[in-house]
């Protein structure tokens, strides 16, 4: 029996799988909310978007914490939109060490490191103290070092630069997940 042979009320089976997976995939993608939009109601109340701009972002010691305040205060609220009013309050503490990858045996000089960056961090109420996001997050940042000082010393700091950046993103993302309903 060859393929024009088949009975024309025999359905083919990959149309079928084929239909169900467009069947199911448009019934699933009513479900699809995106986190950062206006209508993405957030467990204290309004949107996850305007929630996050409620967050208080005070002084964090040194100068890794002056870098992660600063991406903070950006990440979450760097709009053009005019200041909310702070009714959370984020809290962290910094935990930064220098690990030498490579050295160099014959000048005794390390040629490259890595920063190690860890923020253990929450976000409570203001009035009241509830916690309502909590978390620890880690980055490493790779840097080059060579025998100019003032080259090492830059670079260095770009690593805590990349560091603070790739932290605000990551406590950015948890904080949002935990404050989206």
């Amino acid at each position: 029996m060859s393929s024009s042979e088949i009975p024309a009320s025999r359905p083919n089976r990959r149309r079928v799988a084929l239909l169900a997976a467009l069947g199911i995939a448009a019934l699933a993608g009513g479900c699809f909310r995106p986190l950062y939009a206006e209508n993405t109601a957030s467990t204290v109340g309004g949107s996850v978007r305007s929630a996050l701009r409620a967050i208080e972002f005070p002084e964090i010691k040194g100068l890794m914490g002056h870098y992660l305040r600063n991406e903070l205060v950006f990440e979450f609220d760097g709009g053009n939109e005019p200041d909310a009013a702070k009714t959370m309050k984020f809290e962290t503490t910094l935990a930064d060490s220098v690990e030498v990858v490579s050295v160099d045996y014959a000048n005794g000089r390390a040629d490259s490191a890595v920063l190690n960056v860890t923020a253990t961090w929450r976000v409570t109420k203001i009035a009241g103290g509830e916690v309502v996001s909590s978390g620890t997050n880690s980055v490493r940042e790779p840097y080059e070092r060579s025998s100019q000082r003032f080259a090492v010393v830059r670079a260095a700091r770009d690593a805590q630069i990349r560091a603070a950046k790739n932290l605000a993103g990551l406590i950015r993302g948890q904080i949002s997940a935990d404050l989206t309903r």
